[in-house]
């Protein structure tokens, strides 16, 4: 619990929360228009690199992330925001998302929004999900059309991921450091898996659409073969039924080629498994090993370049602070 206002004088709550607010992993200004009859909870847990947020709140208020706030701290993190009671709204890149309870939106934190929680008396209540850009398997450009934009929560995989998000909240202090990471992952799995549902449904008939669609399914083809040597660029145009020079004419314009995109990912699964406490004895080569890197030495120089030290020394780095925090 990061604060409480019942634990704050009358007149103190809403000055404390907005403190909270603005020293927050995401720093926000907060005003209300009833400040007086201002009560609220707000607290979190750490899955891992994502973080789950829950607020409550009896009276209504408007928030603001700037563009100071940007420049001061950004950790170029995605939010996603699962809306449980009351209505409010959120605007980022001239959309704007008005969410009824159950409702969905993401946003990132390299850009200004703002919004409003709550309207009247009526007690409102939401969930936040904070993570670093680089763990979702899209790439923003991909991401960016539905940044902004409600995802109603009646559709079967958002409505899965507001059932697992109570979950979260209600039992989070029963997970082990285990349990939390693997939770991180099955819900970045199912955010992706969101994501996708919504990219095909935005798109239209045309040619640019079956380009986006297709290249969506090859990078679900690629995580779900990541454990395969063989994985390759020819291999994933022959799965596709169309050439390696089609292949790599999907990925221009992308953040990286396939090949650089399917190492990434592999390094990325690898990274996450390096800290898995449920892992720690585990030696280094079967990791490597299980996500595709049969050769032990590239998977060393491969991880070192995007990490800046050895898988070892990652895997101690990160015990240390464990052992430390």
């Amino acid at each position: 619990m990061l604060f409480r206002t019942d634990d704050v004088p009358p007149a103190e709550r809403f000055e404390r929360f907005r403190e909270v607010a603005l020293k927050g992993q995401i720093p926000i200004t907060v005003d209300s228009g009833q400040p007086d009859d201002f009560r609220a909870t707000w607290g979190s847990a750490r899955l891992g690199e994502v973080s789950v947020t829950s607020i409550a709140c009896c009276a209504p208020f408007r928030f603001r992330r700037t563009p100071k706030l940007i420049r001061e701290s950004d950790p170029e993190a995605y939010r996603l925001v699962l809306n449980i009671r009351g209505n409010n709204g959120v605007t980022q890149h001239r959309r704007h998302a008005g969410l009824e309870p159950g409702d969905l939106a993401l946003y990132e934190t390299s850009s200004p929004w703002e919004g409003w929680r709550g309207s009247g008396s009526t007690p409102i209540e939401w969930v936040m999900v904070t993570f670093p850009r680089r763990l979702l398997p899209i790439p923003p450009r991909t991401v960016s059309p539905l940044l902004g934009r409600r995802m109603t929560g009646q559709d079967g995989i958002s409505a899965l991921i507001g059932t697992m998000l109570h979950g979260l909240i209600d039992n989070v202090h029963q997970y082990r450091p285990a349990d939390r990471l693997r939770l991180s992952q099955i819900l970045l799995d199912l955010l992706t898996a969101l994501l996708h549902r919504q990219l095909e449904n935005t798109d239209s008939e045309s040619a640019e659409s079956s380009r986006r669609t297709l290249l969506l399914r090859i990078r679900s083809f690629i995580q779900n073969n990541l454990d395969d040597p063989a994985l390759s660029p020819r291999m994933i145009a022959a799965a596709h039924h169309i050439s390696t020079r089609q292949l790599h004419r999907l990925f221009e314009g992308q953040d990286m080629t396939v090949a650089a995109w399917i190492r990434d990912r592999r390094l990325e699964h690898a990274r996450q498994d390096l800290i898995d406490p449920a892992q720690r004895s585990r030696p280094i080569r079967p990791i490597a090993a299980r996500w595709g890197f049969s050769d032990a030495a590239l998977f060393s120089r491969s991880f070192a370049a995007a990490h800046g030290v050895s898988p070892r020394d990652y895997r101690r780095r990160h015990q240390t602070d464990r052992t430390e925090a």
